[in-house]
């Protein structure tokens, strides 16, 4: 196991060792009729320094966008396997965000998790969305949008 130095003293754990962050500030948005889940496009990727340091993941969109009800949540991509749903999380339909056109139809959505990094393989975390009726989209046009990635130690 490598270790990583600082001014030549070893980083304790919980130091950050890195952020990477996506911001749109005026989103072209994005929509979708799919009742299955399908990529919002907002992504960010980060690569582990080291296999078992945990990866805090942000999201946030000012403004979603619907004409009837949808729902958004996190996936993952390691390295060039499958992107899939975040792992660790039972029964996450709605991990970013949910909306309704009769009452919640602009609201903004959110989302904070972790990820422990099992390799040091590239990560791509990206917002997934489905329309239950109508369409749905994550982030509405003119928004904006930040997807952050922060490495910590462990």
């Amino acid at each position: 196991m490598a270790l990583i130095t600082l001014n030549k003293q070893a980083l304790p754990s919980g130091s950050i060792l890195q952020v990477v962050r996506s911001f749109i500030p005026n989103s072209p948005g994005t929509t979708t009729t799919s009742s299955s889940f399908v990529a919002s496009g907002i992504q960010a990727s980060i690569t582990p320094t080291a296999s078992g340091n945990l990866i805090i993941v942000d999201f946030s969109s000012s403004m979603n966008n619907t004409s009837g009800i949808g729902n958004a949540k996190m996936y993952l991509k390691v390295g060039s396997g499958s992107i899939a749903e975040l792992p660790g999380i039972t029964n996450g339909q709605y991990q970013v965000g949910y909306a309704a056109a009769n009452h919640n139809r602009y609201a903004s959505h959110c989302f904070g998790g972790s990820y422990t990094a099992t390799s040091t393989d590239a990560l791509l975390f990206e917002p997934y969305m489905k329309a239950s009726s109508s369409f749905y989209g994550v982030a509405h046009v003119n928004s904006s949008t930040s997807l952050t990635l922060t490495e910590v130690k462990v």
